[in-house]
Order: C-alpha cells, then sequence, then structure tokens
C-alpha cells in the first residue's frame, strides 16, 4: 500500500550562514523525517546554493531514508529571504532531478499529453 507524504522547507539566512531545515510528514501530519544543513557563508559552494541543488539534495536523502511505500506528493518551500544567495527548485527542476537520478519510484507519477510526469505539487509560501 502506497502511502502519501509531504516535506516542508524552511530557511534561514544571517550574515554568517545558512540553515535549512526541512520535515516530511504523512498528510495526516505524522512526521517521518527531518532533517537540517548548515553550510557557512564564508565556505560554501555559491552556484550550489543558488542552484536550488540543496533542496533537491534533501529530497533525495529523506527518499533514500524512508520505506518504499512512501511516494511524496508536495513539496513545500518557504521563500528564501536572500534570493541571490538562496534560490528554491521550480517544478521543471524538479521533475528532471527526478528522472535523472532514477528517483520516480518515491513520487506519485501522472500521464501529462502521453509523458510520465511526476505528480508533485511544489508550492512557494
Amino acid at each position: 500500500m502506497m502511502t502519501p507524504y509531504k516535506i516542508f522547507f524552511n530557511n534561514r539566512i544571517t550574515t554568517n550562514s545558512v540553515v535549512v531545515s526541512y520535515n516530511a510528514s504523512t498528510l495526516s501530519n505524522e512526521e517521518i523525517f527531518n532533517g537540517r544543513i548548515k553550510l557557512q557563508l564564508s565556505t560554501a559552494n555559491g552556484r550550489f546554493l543558488k542552484s536550488g541543488n540543496v533542496a533537491l539534495r534533501a529530497i533525495e536523502t529523506t527518499m533514500m531514508g524512508i520505506d518504499t511505500n512512501y511516494r511524496l506528493v508536495a513539496v513545500t518551500f518557504t521563500k528564501p529571504s536572500q534570493a541571490t544567495i538562496l534560490s528554491i527548485p521550480d517544478y521543471d527542476s524538479f521533475n528532471k532531478y527526478v528522472f535523472d537520478h532514477g528517483m520516480t519510484h518515491g513520487v506519485l507519477m501522472v500521464m501529462d499529453k502521453n509523458k510520465k510526469r511526476i505528480g508533485v505539487k511544489i508550492i512557494e509560501v
């Protein structure tokens, strides 16, 4: 049986660091995974932060860390306070990452004009 889940990302940018926290939970809000990434601005790879790959890698880690019966259906990002430092991935980037990294087993799949795409809502708040 497939269990749908969602991931919520929160980030904080200070003068010295970027902190990305994320929490995966079932649709009934049962926590199943959480993580935190902290990068010092003085040593962080700026292209990595701006590419949205911080979030994509965190999602991949979540998928690999939980049971294969779970399917990601929604990702919510808090809008970064400084987009020049940290960016979040859009749907197309996320869709490409999922296919390029063989992660289709961990997401809900849908047909879109006779082409398979991921059925994950990407929300920015």
